[in-house]
């Protein structure tokens, strides 16, 4: 959502004119110009809008954005029908879509292409109410998933190397446990992690320069955390 100019629409540019909105309609409100409240009842198109302007970003993870837009089109439903809705009964529903993610996930690990000359290229870890430390120095990292359910994985890739022209591929998924991955300073990361009650943290140093080894981090964390560091 650019102009030729350059012009962004972003999230924080729609979250300023909702707020900007709302007060102008709260002044008009109480000075008995008009009743607010039936244009407030449209209020989470503004999370439609948000959904829109973040799947503009064409390296952004597409899942958040597109459950922001529905949940923003459900509110506004609900509201403008005026329906008594238990939003307790749609926790079946959420439920239902982190599995669907992770099978969706694993179906298309399973469609990338596996010819990989050296086995330490690609790193596996899975942590289940345990602990799990995993160290790699291959000098042509290519990515590989890192899971940790009720538990954490350490993920140590600060002696490995991407080659040049290449992006490595982590899918990482954490639910109620973390993913620590600790990275070259070299590195930049780019997130596609869709956050569930949980989040996603980049605290490497290379985060502006646009330059160095691709590191792309996809994935999940429900309740979890996926943390990215030097």
């Amino acid at each position: 959502m650019n102009g030729s100019n350059g012009f962004r629409i972003t999230p924080r540019l729609i979250i300023g004119l909702a707020i900007l909105g709302w007060g102008v309609l709260w002044m008009l409100g109480n000075m008995r110009i008009l009743d607010p409240e039936p244009i407030m009842d449209y209020w989470p198109l503004v999370l439609v809008f948000i959904g829109l302007a973040k799947l503009s970003n064409p390296r952004a993870n597409k899942g958040g954005p597109i459950v922001l837009m529905i949940a923003g089109a459900f509110l506004t439903y609900v509201n403008v029908s005026g329906r008594d809705v238990d939003f307790g009964d749609l926790i079946p529903l959420g439920i239902a879509l982190i599995g669907a993610k992770l099978v969706w996930d694993a179906l298309s690990r399973r469609r990338a292409p596996t010819a990989i000359s050296d086995p330490n290229d690609v790193v596996h870890s899975f942590a289940l109410m345990a602990g799990l430390h995993h160290q790699n120095n291959s000098q042509s990292f290519r990515g590989g998933d890192a899971n940790a359910i009720m538990g954490g994985v350490e993920l140590d890739l600060r002696n490995a190397s991407i080659r040049e022209g290449e992006a490595a591929v982590i899918d990482a998924f954490a639910m109620w446990g973390g993913v620590e991955i600790t990275v070259p300073e070299t590195w930049r990361i780019t997130p596609q992690v869709l956050p569930l009650l949980g989040g996603f943290d980049d605290k490497t140093a290379n985060t502006k320069s646009g330059t160095g080894p691709e590191l792309i981090v996809k994935g999940a964390a429900v309740m979890g955390a996926i943390v990215v560091k030097n």
